[in-house]
């Protein structure tokens, strides 16, 4: 306690903040971690099972969002008060590319959106990866998704409303999704330990200085830093603790 008493008032705030910042991103991590469900558009979207239906549920860009995935496996989506129609997918062999070396390794499907095909191909699922190939052998996806400065979005390159899903999310739903969630708590640990570094630097700065300079030159004790050698503590304690906060906001997304 001597020892932080010792301390002057910039190097207390700095103590003080990096205690917050482990604390407070800690429960923020573990609270985001937890939950676990759908990721839809950077969200994370929670399953529950309400009757023989399972309901995904969570926020996109601030507003409710909920996938119900039917026992008769339809799929429909509501945003916003918004409802963006029923989703079917059926399986059709004729639907699949006249490539008849492409076509023996994938599925042909008709995904369509209130009974207007929204896509008509062969698709193939490799781990966590989609890949959709339309009848007439273009490669639909994985899906690419481009946003122009003028806020419009393109999904391999076809102007679309960019809340509404896209044959890979109704495929993915379909199937029984990953779920995932977001945080990394190797992030936090990281962040954690730069702050304790930072931590012992300010409360033991002298005994650190003299055991640097113990390796070049004799009587050590009698040493004392100069000027600069203060300042620079002061620049790498304010660089130190921001690169703290930014690596937990990073690893928090």
């Amino acid at each position: 306690m001597e020892r932080i008493r010792s301390l002057n008032l910039y190097q207390k705030v700095i103590l003080v903040l990096l205690a917050l910042l482990v604390a407070g991103f800690g429960v923020a991590y573990g609270v985001t971690v937890s939950r676990v469900g759908f990721l839809f558009r950077d969200a994370i979207l929670v399953p529950a099972q309400e009757g023989s239906a399972t309901i995904y549920t969570g926020k996109v860009e601030g507003e409710e969002a909920v996938f119900t995935v039917s026992a008769e496996r339809a799929v429909t989506f509501r945003y916003a008060g918004k409802d963006y129609g029923t989703y079917t997918v059926t399986e059709d062999p004729t639907a699949l590319p006249e490539d008849k070396e492409i076509s023996q390794v994938m599925t042909g499907v008709e995904v369509c959106r209130d009974g207007q095909v929204l896509f008509r191909g062969g698709i193939l699922h490799t781990g966590e990866d989609w890949v959709l190939m339309d009848e007439n052998g273009e490669l639909k996806g994985p899906e690419i998704q481009v946003t122009t400065n003028s806020g419009e979005v393109y999904v391999n390159g076809v102007l679309t409303d960019p809340i509404a899903p896209t044959a890979t999310d109704i495929l993915r739903l379909l199937d029984g999704p990953e779920l995932t969630h977001k945080g990394e708590m190797a992030a936090w640990a990281m962040a954690s330990f730069l702050a304790f570094l930072t931590a012992v630097s300010i409360l033991f700065a002298p005994e650190l200085f003299r055991w640097q300079l113990r390796f070049m030159i004799r009587n050590v004790e009698e040493a004392e830093p100069s000027d600069w050698e203060i300042a620079g503590r002061y620049i790498a304690w304010t660089v130190m603790t921001a690169a703290v906060l930014v690596l937990m906001i990073i690893g928090l997304g």
